[in-house]
């Protein structure tokens, strides 16, 4: 078996195991050590890496963006300034909206204000195509980690806790989060300087309502107990499991987004985004001097209705286009004043295919339903594999290519949708069913599972 083969096979399996599950769907610790006892049992665990027994899940922000500067200033202040300042008998700020109202770029924006102070404690963002780092079971451990990376003093209570009981990262949820966060932290209150800021990007995104239950229960009920040190930052939409959980929460403060947004910060986003595309492309695509001219700005920022990833979108989309004049007349020639996401994503779809009946508008279907029901992150190359492209992943390139301002790939990487809301449009009947882009999850999953045992036998000969 090719090296190539074996990690087509290896993907395919985790691929698969991911699908049957969709289908399918004390004590406290001593507070104060002799030195020589904690010098001795800090150095078994360094030899040891004792730490990653924990097994977090990885968090890379080198890709999320921040806000632009000079927007959410307000809402960035008013975040900051409750999270520094404590208050008793609160120390969870929810910040909840619906699809598309910036929540993730707020959180990233406010974990690099508070990591730049050395108080980021740990920043967790979860994210539907990325299933296993976003599983709920691995949260209690990635805080703790995280945490333990922060101060030296939670390093040891943690690394103690783990030293007495070998089996805490096994341990039910409740006895992770008592034995390796709150008796922990709670020993090692007194040598922390606060504020620690902790903060969970896209809670809703961390499982579903059934998996995620256990750790809604503990976040509602069991942070109060976290020294006072420790303030937390919780950003999600308002789906039913987690609402009903955090508003009867005395210990937690909402803010609903949706009161907050701003079409002056969305403005000034578009601003900024045309102003870099009209750089990046004047001269080759021969743009006139005054394009897109302060009108198309506006509209562009009407239709939005302080939808930062209608915005995001459009920028995309125009960034992608091979003419952004003709891209931005096509946009502008919208006859009404609401110009919704819907609308947006159709618009965008429609610029990417034909979608007349035949093999390339098969293709765009199969690659964009494989990216939403595939629950894990695939290479093009994998893509090509699990749909029986013969043409060595040619036909999944271009539609890749084509989708880009919907769908974020590079050649050789993995490619996910931009935004959540993107996904559920393409899966709800009742904003689609009749449109040719319309994925039927069932029926993508049967196809897939199909798919998939057929060439995993193929490769296995």
């Amino acid at each position: 078996m090719t090296s190539r083969q074996s990690e087509v096979v290896s993907n395919l399996s985790a691929s698969l195991g991911q699908l049957q599950e969709d289908l399918n769907s004390g004590m406290m610790l001593q507070t104060a050590f002799k030195s020589s006892q904690t010098h001795e049992l800090m150095g078994r665990f360094v030899k040891s890496d004792g730490l990653k027994a924990l097994e977090p899940a990885n968090m890379d922000t080198a890709i999320r963006a921040s806000c632009l500067a000079g927007t959410r200033e307000d809402l960035l202040r008013d975040i900051i300034d409750w999270l520094v300042t404590p208050s008793e008998g609160q120390n969870v700020l929810w910040l909840h909206g619906g699809a598309g109202l910036g929540k993730s770029t707020l959180a990233n924006s406010i974990a690099e204000h508070f990591r730049g102070r050395r108080q980021q404690g740990a920043f967790l963002f979860f994210d539907r195509n990325a299933p296993l780092e976003s599983n709920p079971a691995r949260v209690i451990r990635t805080l703790a980690y995280q945490l333990a990376e922060h101060d030296q003093a939670i390093k040891t209570a943690i690394s103690l806790a783990m030293e007495k009981d070998p089996q805490l990262t096994s341990a039910p949820l409740t006895t992770q989060f008592t034995s390796l966060l709150v008796e922990p932290l709670s020993a090692a209150s007194q040598e922390i300087t606060g504020p620690v800021i902790i903060v969970l990007d896209a809670l809703d995104e961390c499982g579903d309502a059934e998996s995620r239950r256990a750790l809604l229960a503990l976040l509602s009920r069991e942070l109060a107990k976290f020294p006072r040190q420790f303030r937390f930052l919780i950003t999600s939409r308002p789906d039913a499991d987690i609402a009903r959980e955090f508003k009867s929460a005395g210990h937690m403060h909402a803010i609903d987004l949706s009161m907050s947004a701003s079409s002056a910060d969305v403005l000034l986003y578009i601003k900024h985004e045309m102003a870099q595309i009209y750089s990046s492309r004047h001269s080759y695509d021969e743009l006139p001097l005054d394009w897109p001219g302060l009108l198309a700005v506006q509209r562009l920022a009407a239709f939005a209705a302080g939808l930062f990833i209608w915005a995001a979108t459009a920028m995309k989309f125009l960034r992608q286009t091979d003419d952004p004049v003709e891209c931005l007349t096509s946009l502008l020639a919208h006859d009404r004043e609401v110009f919704t996401l819907d609308e947006l994503y159709k618009t965008a779809l429609l610029s990417a295919s034909g979608w007349k009946p035949g093999k390339a508008t098969d293709a765009f279907r199969q690659v964009l339903g494989l990216i939403v029901i595939g629950q894990m992150p695939l290479t093009d190359a994998t893509i090509g594999e699990l749909l029986g492209f013969e043409d060595s992943g040619k036909q999944c390139r271009i539609a890749l290519r084509r989708l880009g301002c919907v769908i974020q790939w590079s050649e050789g990487k993995s490619a996910r949708t931009f935004h959540k809301s993107f996904p559920d449009y393409l899966t709800d009947r009742a904003r689609c069913s009749s449109e040719p882009w319309f994925i039927d999850v069932q029926e993508h999953h049967r196809a897939l599972t199909i798919r998939s045992f057929r060439l995993m036998k193929s490769q296995l000969r």
